[in-house]
């Protein structure tokens, strides 16, 4: 059985979120849909944002804030002050 490709109609920004948490987490776009798919709501968080993730939400927040998801619950001042003594 081969495959057999569909196409979903997303806003850009929720594209460029996935995109991103995909490479943040080291697959494809396909498998993290697939893994979120079959695990129901996909991959572990984790208690670091990724730099791709962080850009994005200052993306959003420079235009405005409208759709800007809520930080995880776990991330903590050290995440925002890490490379700091």
């Amino acid at each position: 059985m081969g495959s057999r490709m569909t196409t979903i109609k997303i806003e850009q920004r929720t594209a460029e979120i996935l995109k991103a948490k995909a490479e943040a987490s080291g697959l494809s776009l396909d498998a993290y849909l697939r893994l979120m798919a079959e695990t129901g709501d996909g991959i572990e968080p984790s208690s670091e944002m990724a730099a791709a993730e962080i850009d994005a939400v200052l993306d959003d927040l420079a235009r405005g804030g409208e759709g800007v998801s809520p930080l995880p619950a776990s991330f903590s001042r050290e995440d925002i002050y890490f490379d700091h003594d």
